[in-house]
């Protein structure tokens, strides 16, 4: 593996010094030099509540049902309790000594409530550093985040579990021109599922691991609105109480991001590899991508659509990994200057390639579906934003393990000083 990891770098690096003398005779020009992290970092610092010096802060305070994950609108199917909900005091404080020099820290502490005997309120946190430099052609974010938090998990075991997780890590672009740029990413982790702590019924701890990832992509603005890049991917990782997946990631593709204004297009497709130490593990080879797009229909409508395919750890007999598929989209309608109504529809898939003996004796290979459309409002007030989204919930397998359907009804609030 640390060969072809190799192999794929120096081909990128050869296929963008090819690209660039290429497309260096089609005239094009873009004179926008900055990172994006810095108009990130200057759009915080002007929503800041408090400032004083160097000094920013910003905060808020959030309620949502803990069953409901934002980035797929996919509740959990945990069946310990009838009512739940969850608050969040994120918090980030910016340090700016000096113009092209930031640091900052954000803490997140949150508090989950359970309507049911045992445990009725549980602890969590996540919390970041970060220490970012802008130079002239060079951006450095040198960061460590360090997290105890119960969370929905809408894959294979669909239950809530409590995961504790550290990573340190740098991350950055290099300018080479207006034009051409590379992003790179270098961290190590370990999580862990405490038995203490809230878990589902099921051997979590068999994902315990520590691993090491690293990036690298090589952007050209190829077109006026649209840039081109090239991508590689590198993981290993190593199991604590599951030491037979100990193995590597290994993915190269090619992408584009498409930038009109309106609509913002991003599309990323390419081979990846999971291969195993341990001899007669079954390894994988496929296609791996992602794509993500939102558009602006007229003043008042956006709308948003994402797809991805990948690969996760499995804690399923025999099967030491599946393929996730997830497609979701949504339409968001500003109806009036505070309230906005929203749809969404989320689908699933969960693919393992190891056949298995099922509840009725039969050898097959599981699959997992789960659907979830909901419709919904979002009201905003000065400093306080509420809304509710409801739908209805499906999810099958032809193993009979975590079904689940019904209505779900999902609160959100979120209040700011």
């Amino acid at each position: 593996m640390g060969q072809g990891k190799r192999l794929i770098i120096v081909a990128l690096v050869v296929s963008a010094c090819c690209a660039r003398g290429v497309f260096a005779q089609n005239g094009l020009r873009d004179r926008e030099r900055a990172f994006a992290a810095s108009k990130e970092i200057a759009d915080d610092l002007r929503k800041a509540h408090f400032h004083h010096g160097a000094f920013y802060l910003l905060n808020t305070i959030q309620l949502s049902d803990i069953g409901y994950d934002s980035s797929f609108y996919v509740p959990t199917a945990d069946k310990q309790s009838a009512f739940r909900f969850g608050i969040q005091m994120p918090t980030r404080l910016y340090i700016v000594p000096r113009k092209k020099t930031v640091y900052s820290i954000e803490v997140r502490p949150e508090w989950s409530f359970f309507n049911r005997s045992g445990k009725r309120v549980v602890f969590g946190y996540q919390a970041r550093a970060d220490a970012q430099y802008l130079l002239n052609h060079l951006y450095l974010d040198f960061y460590a985040i360090s997290a105890n938090q119960l969370r929905a998990d809408v894959s294979e075991i669909a239950r809530l579990l409590t995961e504790k997780a550290a990573v340190t890590g740098v991350s950055g672009e290099l300018k080479y021109s207006s034009r051409t740029s590379m992003t790179f990413n270098a961290s190590t982790g370990k999580s862990s599922h405490p038995t203490n702590a809230i878990q589902p019924e099921a051997p979590v701890k068999l994902l315990d691991r520590s691993e090491h990832n690293y990036r690298l992509a090589v952007h050209h603005k190829t077109f006026p609105l649209t840039s081109l890049f090239l991508a590689s991917e590198y993981s290993d990782y190593s199991f604590s109480d599951a030491v037979f997946k100990n193995g590597s990631r290994s993915y190269a593709g090619i992408g584009f991001v498409h930038d009109s204004g309106r609509t913002v297009t991003r599309g990323e497709v390419g081979a990846g590899r999971l291969d195993f130490i341990r001899p007669g593990q079954h390894d994988f080879r496929g296609a791996l991508g992602n794509l993500s797009s939102a558009k602006k229909f007229g003043r008042s409508t956006t709308g948003t659509l994402n797809a991805s395919r990948d690969v996760d750890f499995s804690i399923f007999a025999f099967n030491n990994y599946y393929i996730a598929d997830r497609l979701s989209g949504g339409l968001s309608w500003d109806a009036t200057r505070r309230l906005t109504l929203n749809a969404q529809a989320a689908l699933g898939r969960d693919l393992y390639e190891t056949p298995v003996l099922n509840p009725h004796l039969l050898l097959l290979k599981r699959r997992d579906v789960f659907t979830f459309p909901s419709v919904g409002f979002l009201y905003a007030f000065a400093r306080l934003r509420g809304g509710a989204d409801i739908g209805y919930v499906r999810r099958t397998s032809n193993f009979d393990v975590n079904l689940d359907r019904g209505i779900r009804i999902l609160f959100r609030l979120s209040f700011t000083p």
